[in-house]
């Protein structure tokens, strides 16, 4: 009896699902009577798109505003877009009329000629019409560019062509840290919301729109310098009706005097404050903080901003007093007294040596601590106390300290001004009618870049897209038969550290650059290397052969 009620229950559950599953049968259209499965307007699909019109109520037609000089639409505000661009769709159907009666599908560009002044974008939208039946159609929106001179560009044909002005100062007479600063800009974009750059004897000046744009600069650059601001506002017109005033605002930013490799002396409240160091140090780094090396110890001091701007110095010696020497002999201080003198292998890794130098015709041994970076041999450049007018301090106190000759760095042999095979980007700016040249300048911070990594780590390098590697065999024994001839060559910068995507014009400016990743830059360069390796391979082959 049980299995009879399981098995009859089962088949009455089976019919129960069969019973619930709909059947329609092929029904006519009530309009064309054409065959069809039923909905609930009973009408085709052909005859349901005659009737209905769910496009009915959208703009076939809009306008969109463009400024052709800084390339920007209408949004608004005015921002820039790429043709064909997500942003510049999305422009597009906020143009729409109508369009929040329906639900959006698909929207995409229809291709048009890049001199045409019209865009074409076809839409895909639904709705829902007749007794709850979903109707799906297409349709094609004609936009209009019209030009329209936005704003800003207007600003730029009257006198108040900008609003607020950052003055950035430095008193010195190289440019090698506007150089920085610029390449520090142009890393971190800092000067997208510039509307002019004006380049003056002591520095430059960075034209903004709006004050806030101004401020956030200003800001920047306190961040990788040490400065200090002085602001300003200069009255430009007033109402009196309404007591409304237009102000321009101008930021004055003074950064210190002091660069890589200058020799300072430190005043007494800044010397006991850094812990009783010797008062004559070299600046070995200039960033957010200033960092110093006691060339004595070779201790490490980093010293603030806010800390230099309390007790300001100046730059005892610079680098247009440095000399070279060639170094004879190097000795590492092994005595009791090395572990006791301030760690004299320093925070940095500087170790303490003396150097047997010579000058022509002059032999002299000096205390150094650039042990780990010196060889015999090698040329390195320094500040002679000797034959240097020093001013400004003590000389008891200078006497004391037992400093004839200051080693700051290790230099090196350029026999011939080799095509670098990268370039650095550079701001546009307006040149004042009195600049002169600094091409000097540039150069040095050019050799800089290459003999320093750390400061290639902190900038953009770009390849050169005028730069060819050299495919000759010969000239690739050349330069290492004078590789080994000469150890002390001007390092040169790995092509690992390169960014690809630089575009230049006629004039050698800019067009557009794009940042490699660290997967195309890897590969690229080994692309390189191995086709050099079986150029070359193939080349001895061949030669070998023809002989």
């Amino acid at each position: 009896m049980s299995r009879k009620r399981s098995f009859n229950s089962s088949v009455a559950q089976t019919t129960s699902v069969h019973d619930e599953m709909p059947r329609y049968a092929n029904v006519l259209c009530c309009v064309c009577g054409a065959s069809m499965t039923p909905n609930q307007s009973n009408m085709c699909v052909n005859c349901m798109k005659g009737e209905v019109d769910i496009t009915e109520g959208i703009s076939k037609q809009a306008v969109v505003n463009y400024c052709r000089e800084c390339n920007r639409y209408q949004r608004p505000p005015w921002v820039p877009c790429e043709p064909e661009s997500r942003e510049l769709l999305g422009i597009c159907l906020k143009k729409i009329k109508g369009l929040n009666k329906v639900k959006l599908v698909d929207a995409n560009f229809i291709w048009q000629a890049p001199t045409s002044k019209r865009m074409k974008v076809k839409l895909t939208v639904q709705k829902e019409v007749m007794n709850g039946a979903v109707m799906q159609q297409s349709m094609i929106v004609d936009f209009i560019v019209a030009w329209q001179q936005c704003d800003d560009c207007k600003r730029t044909y009257t006198p108040h062509t900008w609003n607020a002005s950052v003055q950035v100062r430095q008193k010195t007479d190289h440019k090698r840290t506007f150089y920085y600063l610029e390449q520090l800009i142009l890393k971190h974009d800092a000067h997208e919301k510039v509307v002019g750059i004006k380049r003056t004897p002591d520095g430059l000046d960075f034209h903004f729109g709006h004050r806030s744009h101004a401020q956030k600069f200003s800001e920047f650059v306190l961040s990788q310098v040490p400065s200090r601001v002085k602001q300003s506002k200069h009255l430009i017109s007033h109402d009196a009706h309404n007591t409304t005033y237009n102000y321009k605002y101008t930021t004055l930013i003074d950064m210190c005097p002091v660069c890589k490799d200058d020799v300072v002396f430190l005043p007494k409240a800044l010397k006991n404050k850094l812990g009783g160091v010797n008062p004559i140090q070299v600046v070995t780094k200039v960033a957010s903080q200033i960092r110093l090396v006691d060339p004595l110890t070779g201790k490490v001091s980093d010293l603030a901003g806010v800390e230099y701007w309390k007790n300001p110095f100046d730059s005892l010696l610079t680098r247009r007093h440095l000399v070279e020497f060639t170094v004879l002999n190097v000795e590492e201080d092994t005595g009791p007294a090395r572990a006791a003198a301030f760690n004299k292998r320093g925070l940095k890794g500087y170790t303490m040596v003396d150097l047997e130098l010579m000058r022509d015709p002059e032999i002299i041994t000096v205390r150094s601590h650039l042990g780990g970076v010196l060889q015999p041999g090698d040329l390195c450049a320094g500040y002679d106390l000797r034959t240097v007018n020093v001013s400004g301090i003590d000389e008891e106190m200078l006497e004391k300290t037992n400093l004839d000759v200051i080693i700051v760095k290790k230099t090196y042999t350029r026999h011939r001004q080799r095509k670098r095979p990268w370039i650095l980007r550079r701001l546009e700016r307006e040149e004042d009618a009195g600049e002169e040249s600094n091409d000097g300048d540039y150069e040095q911070f050019m050799r800089d870049i290459e003999e320093d990594k750390d400061l290639r780590q902190e900038i953009n390098l770009f390849r050169d897209p005028a730069w060819k590697e050299p495919c000759n065999v010969g000239a690739a024994q050349e330069g290492e038969e004078e590789g080994e001839a000469d150890d002390n060559e001007a390092p040169e910068v790995d092509l690992a550290e390169l960014l690809d995507g630089l575009t230049l014009n006629d004039k050698g400016k800019v067009l557009n650059s794009r940042r490699m990743t660290s997967y195309e830059a890897k590969f690229s360069v080994v692309d390189i290397n191995v086709q050099m390796c079986h150029y070359i391979h193939h080349k001895t082959e061949y030669l070998f052969l023809a002989r």
